[in-house]
């Protein structure tokens, strides 16, 4: 279930109109970002127990839904809470919420150690994992030339500044650099003209961007998991990213994934720049990557998230 307003009140309703307007400024539209088939999708006023219906299990998927959660009565649901990072860059008190009376579940072992390190307990660990049907290679990865993929985000702890100034610093050095870049909405940086944005790709759309990579950036510099370095990996591009530990729970630096000093533009660029300049090493990197994330799968992942749930709180 997802809520129309960003909290209750007039606070709520006038975070909300702010970011109706944001996206209608932006072209965007404001359908839920997880709308998937096979998976209802509710759009509530409130997040309560008059506009929720009855459930075995009821759980909160990131520190701005824990409060809501917890305030929930018994017919919602068991409680749980789905940690996906350690949010504090999103809220100062996010640690607070691991003590709530839900059971705590991660997606990371380097989370769960950081939550059992508090005091706290975690019933289990679910690993992310990528749909084999949505990311795949398609094209072979000794036919790439020298392009690179990033995701922007304007939040301050996924680099943007760095991914600016790695994309100038990368250019300078290789005139023949060509670049992609996706996110949600128009970037608030000024991106270089000859690097192509892309709003909100399709599936199938980022699919065929990260094919035509060679190498596939991260600049944050935390990460619960890394998702997008994921999807690129597994449709052949060689990963090379801020270190963090997120990408490290399922990368090695220097056998699946080149990692750099986090907020080090230039390291990026050295890095890239020595991966491109050694076919034989690229090919290396990128099937080592192609390798390690077909280690993680949805249905592996899935029937962990229900053993928990059943064996904890049912």
């Amino acid at each position: 279930a997802c809520p129309s307003k960003l909290g209750g009140g007039l606070k709520g309703s006038a975070m909300s109109m702010a970011i109706r307007v944001r996206d209608a400024f932006h072209h965007v539209d404001s359908q839920p970002y997880y709308a998937v088939d096979g998976v209802q999708t509710l759009i509530v006023p409130t997040i309560d127990d008059q506009h929720l219906p009855d459930a075995d299990v009821v759980i909160a998927t990131g520190v701005q839904t824990a409060s809501w959660v917890r305030d929930l009565s018994p017919k919602n649901g068991a409680k749980a809470y789905f940690l996906q990072h350690v949010e504090t860059f999103i809220d100062s008190g996010a640690i607070e919420t691991w003590r709530y009376p839900m059971a705590n579940i991660t997606i990371a072992k380097w989370i769960k150690k950081r939550v059992e390190e508090e005091g706290e307990s975690v019933i289990g660990v679910v690993p992310n994992a990528i749909d084999p049907n949505e990311f795949f290679l398609e094209r072979s990865i000794e036919e790439r030339g020298q392009r690179v993929i990033a995701l922007y985000h304007r939040q301050e702890v996924k680099g943007p500044d760095v991914l600016v100034a790695a994309l100038h610093g990368l250019k300078a050095r290789l005139p023949e650099l060509e670049a992609d870049v996706f996110c949600a909405r128009p970037p608030s940086h000024k991106m270089p003209p000859w690097v192509n944005v892309h709003i909100r790709p399709t599936g199938r759309t980022l699919r065929a961007l990260y094919n035509q990579a060679a190498i596939v950036w991260s600049t944050s510099s935390s990460e619960g998991w890394g998702l997008v370095t994921m999807e690129a990996a597994a449709c052949g591009c060689a990963v090379i990213a801020s270190e963090n530990d997120g990408i490290q729970e399922y990368l090695v630096d220097g056998e699946s994934a080149r990692l750099v000093e986090p907020g080090n533009a230039d390291a990026l660029v050295n890095a890239t720049l020595d991966v491109l300049n050694d076919s034989q090493a690229r090919k290396r990197l990128a099937q080592a990557g192609m390798l390690a994330v077909q280690q993680f799968s949805w249905a592996e992942s899935t029937a962990a998230f229900e053993r928990f749930l059943v064996d904890n709180l049912l």
